[in-house]
């Protein structure tokens, strides 16, 4: 894992920061119905899965480590609306939840892994997709589409519906439900984009090819080491502008 990263934060940075997630904590809660808008707030499960994932976010460097102040309020409106997060996208409580969970937490422990917070990021986006595909398009294809028949003896179709609810207790989403909570996914993914700290100088060096980075190894010990001297990022800038046939 890499180390940790952190920056120091104005208010005002701090205050775009914290209103993004504020804005991807109220979508994520809010269920359009029948009778009218219902808001739902996370639960313990989604709570606990929101901490490991702000731990897996803090550690590769995808959220900011606080500094200050202003970086602890924005830990703690990224915090709030993670949990949110993950109870929208959790499928209903059911034996798939139990599952879903588990596959999270091993998600989240390879994660934790990661080198880079691209990676990190990437690795949470590709679980946010599979989750919103389970949720607003397998369950509703399979809930509405297999129906067992209904037998005198045996009611197979009372047995399915019950199996099915045992499964996941699935409720109907509306269209409009899932355009907030494609807001508040948006929102969150801006609120981390605006909170990363500034690309580091060395940056430019993770983007070298691979020759490229062998031969300043090479470079390195030989002039490094037997020399004896210091060298500096312009030494090595002025190195890697040289043709390789020198």
């Amino acid at each position: 894992m890499s180390a940790r990263s952190s920056r120091d934060w104005r208010p005002g940075a701090a205050f775009a920061v914290s209103a993004l997630f504020a804005l991807s904590f109220f979508f994520a809660g809010l269920r359009v119905t029948a009778t009218g808008v219902e808001y739902q707030l996370f639960g313990v499960v989604d709570g606990l899965s929101a901490l490991l994932i702000l731990y897996v976010l803090l550690g590769s460097g995808a959220l900011s480590w606080p500094r200050d102040a202003w970086g602890a309020v924005v830990v703690v409106y990224a915090a709030a609306a993670t949990a949110q997060l993950v109870s929208l996208l959790l499928p209903p409580p059911g034996v798939l939840e139990w599952v879903v969970v588990g596959g999270l937490l091993y998600a989240a422990w390879n994660a934790s892994y990661a080198v880079h917070r691209t990676r990190v990021m990437l690795t949470l986006g590709l679980v946010a997709l599979a989750l919103a595909a389970l949720k607003y398009s397998v369950l509703p294809f399979v809930w509405v589409r297999t129906e067992l028949p209904h037998t005198p003896i045996l009611d197979l179709r009372a047995l399915g519906e019950g199996l099915k609810g045992l499964v996941a207790a699935y409720v109907p989403s509306r269209p409009v439900t899932q355009a907030l909570a494609f807001v508040a996914i948006l929102a969150w993914v801006l609120a981390v984009w605006r909170q990363w700290p500034p690309a580091a100088e060395d940056d430019w060096l993770r983007r070298l090819p691979r020759h490229e980075r062998d031969r300043l190894l090479f470079w390195l010990v030989k002039e490094g080491g037997p020399a004896g001297r210091p060298i500096s990022g312009e030494d090595v800038r002025g190195y890697l502008d040289r043709p390789e046939s020198e």
